[in-house]
């Protein structure tokens, strides 16, 4: 059948008639206070900052010259340097990586209004969601989805249903994060072949394992915004008991109403509202040879489904790539106010950490860690659970780091030596069942090794403690001439000889490899699947100036079928399919090569540029093979879980100029492609491909102040799969006002507005593509208050 038509029904006429609704309720009087408080407090602060205030010398502090990031708006977040990247066992910093890579600090999640993982984290380069309404969205790491990007917590996968369907949330909190990693592309060997598109690692400090100067500290924020009459609140506390015993608790409350459309035909998306709790305490016991801790986490959601039908149809046969549909008059196709479909979710995580330093002659730590994940959720259908999604999961990882040892005249060599388990029960029972109980076992044994010349190269000293507040903010102007790099006083130097003053390697080679084994039992109908894969990969860089780095990766990786792919059998209402597995399917296989390069000249201009290629065998995708284009199940798709050989390439560029230092303009443009080689598709694009992007900002700081102005041009899509429309492009401008408290009380303080323009924009990526466009201009803000 021919393709659908792009559903533009739902636009109408921009209304200019107000900006500000006169309607206030709860959600908007909450906003409205978040914005009236963080306005009080900037001007008591400003009072205060004439006698208070301390001057920072930029050019005799030992401290890293700062940027402010206007990733919470539209961009990119630019962060400072060292940042030491804790997914990676070794511990590198950010910029001795060949894979891009970016590190989102807690400061700069606690100044957005994204509680869920894939929105919170879609303005980085390279990065978008598939955002399913509020409730639900997942990261998209250059073009690749779940199950390809793991998500992990403190190193260890996330438990929950977001890996088989985008209406299903990430059961991870966002809000009290103390940075959030993006590691891109096939490099993340300690986390399987399974991650072959890339690897999210949220850190937090629930379980302490650093002994704290404070015997009680603690931070709160509140944020609120307009678009969605909602708001975020997050409080933590952590303290001592003697002077070993330490203790951690936090809590998030996220409240927002249904999203609100710009030029659509009703004032808001219906039954896009969402609600969550999440809590969480810690306790560890901390010596000078290590620590031992654990956790307890719960988090309850309930949100709405913005899109959710029913239908009458299926496959013609088993056989069939024909759907055929039944009338049927009696049932009622419209829900009802309170009958609307939503999901109830509770998720209870149990965590044991522990750590021993030199236990042994030749090893520098071994690390344990263990999780257990009790998870459920029950989707509501008119008033009475239709299905019910539950996983009990067990996750367990010892890894060994062994001592840095000489390698003959090459120089030093660090590494780490690992094995990890996964034992998942996962069911899907009722009306959505479309998937069978299932039981899969993982074990995938690693290691990793990093040659240097010298010893920064894979440094671990003092690489686990957190960035102190001086280290994070020195919002007095900024001195970008005193970094540490090269100038031209130091042409007399030797770029080996400069790079040690600054604690660098000139060069440094990374290599490791990990075996999986894989059995996943289909319990239902007594079937088991083995599979077992291997993934190896080398990397190095080396600058060619004190000022240039190259760095170069390639890899092989092999990706084991997940259980979806291997059974599903059934209607998926949420996303509107009939999904049918492949109990054939083989290992992906893929061979990647990524370049990178880049520039800092240690003045006002620094840059990046990657580009990568991997060309896959077996590539696993979902093949639409009808679709429904008339009645009241129009759009419900057929879908095979089919095998074809693929390309997939694109990259990124990031770059900053300093004006002075006061003023910085930044710019970046991201861009992924996917291509299958199946010759009974029309159009050889993979599904749902994100658009490519173009944007930059301008900066500036003056005293404790932050003024951003940023924006990107998402650009038309019309690289499409079958069966797929052209989705339209759109500008998005944001502008944001962030204040630095200089007075004892250490807060900070923002004030935004997204979507300036207004634009009705649409993500490719979603399968609500549609039905849900992104929301409305909107004004929000927030405060943050630590001590």
């Amino acid at each position: 059948m021919s393709p659908t038509p792009f559903n533009h029904n739902s636009s109408r006429e921009p209304n200019f008639t107000s900006i500000f609704p006169i309607n206030v309720h709860i959600r908007r009087a909450t906003t409205l206070l978040s914005v009236t408080t963080a306005l009080s407090m900037a001007s008591l602060s400003v009072s205060a900052e004439d006698t208070n205030l301390v001057e920072v010398d930029s050019k005799t502090s030992s401290q890293p010259s700062t940027t402010t990031s206007p990733a919470t708006s539209t961009l990119p977040s630019v962060t400072l340097e060292p940042i030491v990247v804790t997914s990676n066992p070794l511990s590198p910093q950010i910029n001795e990586m060949a894979t891009a890579s970016s590190v989102i600090s807690g400061e700069e999640l606690n100044s957005q209004v994204n509680s869920t993982l894939g929105d919170a984290l879609a303005n980085e380069v390279g990065v978008s969601t598939d955002s399913f309404g509020q409730g639900a969205s997942r990261p998209i790491i250059r073009g690749q989805s779940a199950p390809r990007v793991q998500v992990m917590q403190n190193g260890l996968s996330v438990q929950d249903a977001s890996q088989i369907s985008p209406d299903h949330q990430v059961s991870v909190p966002i809000l009290g994060a103390k940075q959030v990693e993006i590691i891109k592309g096939t490099s993340a060997l300690m986390y399987g072949g399974g991650a072959i598109g890339g690897v999210v690692n949220i850190v937090n400090d629930i379980i302490p394992s650093q002994p704290s100067e404070k015997n009680l500290s603690g931070k709160a924020a509140l944020i609120g915004q307009q678009a969605t009459d909602g708001y975020l609140g997050y409080a933590e506390l952590n303290g001592n008991i003697g002077e070993n015993w330490l203790w951690s608790g936090q809590y998030q409350r996220t409240d927002k109403g249904n999203i609100q459309a710009p030029h659509w035909d009703t004032d808001e998306i219906d039954n896009s509202w969402y609600t969550q709790d999440n809590g969480s305490i810690g306790l560890s016991y901390v010596t000078d040879l290590g620590y031992i801790g654990a956790s307890y986490q719960r988090q309850t959601s309930e949100y709405g489904l913005p899109f959710h039908v029913h239908n009458q149809c299926a496959p013609a046969s088993s056989q069939s790539n024909e759907l055929v549909c039944q009338d049927d008059h009696d049932h009622d196709h419209s829900h009802d106010h309170g009958e609307a479909p939503y999901v109830d979710l509770t998720s209870d995580v149990y965590q044991l950490y522990a750590e021993q330093k030199v236990p042994m002659i030749g090893v520098d730590s071994i690390k344990t860690k263990l999780s257990y994940t009790d998870y459920r959720h029950d989707e509501f259908d008119e008033g009475a659970v239709g299905t019910t999604f539950a996983n009990k999961a067990l996750n367990a990882q010892i890894q060994a780091t062994h001592a840095t040892h000489r390698v003959g005249s090459l120089g030093f060599m660090k590494g780490v030596v690992g094995i990890d388990y996964t034992n998942s029960k996962f069911s899907a029972v009722g009306l959505e069942g479309y998937l069978p109980e299932t039981e899969r076992n993982q074990v995938g044994l690693f290691f990793i090794e990093r040659l240097a010349p010298d010893y920064f190269g894979a440094d671990i000293q003092n690489t686990d403690e957190p960035l102190s507040q001086s280290e994070t903010s020195a919002h007095a102007g900024h001195d970008h001439s005193h970094s540490g790099l090269a100038t031209d006083s130091d042409e007399s130097l030797s770029t080996a000889n400069i790079l040690r003053k600054q604690g660098k390697s000139p060069w440094y080679i990374e290599f490791g490899g990990r075996q999986d084994f894989q059995d996943i039992s289909d319990t239902e109908n007594n079937v088991d699947k083995i599979h077992a894969g291997i993934s190896v990969s080398l990397e190095g860089g080396k600058y060619l100036t004190p000022n240039t780095q190259l760095s170069a990766r390639v890899s092989h990786s092999e990706r084991l079928p997940s259980p979806q792919e291997l059974f599903s059998a059934g209607a998926h209402l949420a996303t509107n399919t009939w999904e049918r597995g492949n109990g054939q399917l083989d290992e992906e296989s893929t061979n990647g090569v990524e370049l990178t390069l880049r520039y800092d000249n240690g003045d006002n201009f620094d840059g990046s540029i990657s580009a990568f290629y991997n060309d896959s065998k077996n590539y696993i995708y979902a093949k639409t093979q009808d679709i429904i284009t008339e009645g009241e199940s129009a759009g419900f798709r057929l879908v095979d879980y089919a095998q074809s050989d693929a390309k997939h390439y694109g990259g990124e560029i990031q770059t900053r100029y300093h004006l002075n230092d006061y003023i910085s303009i930044g710019s970046f443009a991201d861009i992924s492609l996917i291509t299958l080689e199946d010759n009974s598709l029309i159009r050889k694009y993979a599904p749902r491909l994100v658009a490519p992007r173009v944007g930059g900002d301008i900066t500036s700081q003056f005293g404790q102040f932050d003024l951003i102005l940023s924006g990107y041009r998402r650009f038309e899509q019309d690289r499409i799969a079958d069966f797929e429309t052209n989705t339209p492009s759109y500008n998005m401008i944001d502008a944001k006002v962030v204040y630095h408290s200089a007075s004892e009380h250490d807060y900070t303080a923002f004030i935004e507005a997204n979507n300036i323009l207004n634009e009705l924009a649409y993500n490719h990526a979603s399968y609500l593509v549609d039905k849900v466009p992104k929301p409305e201009r909107s004004f929000n803000a927030g405060i943050t208050y630590r001590f």
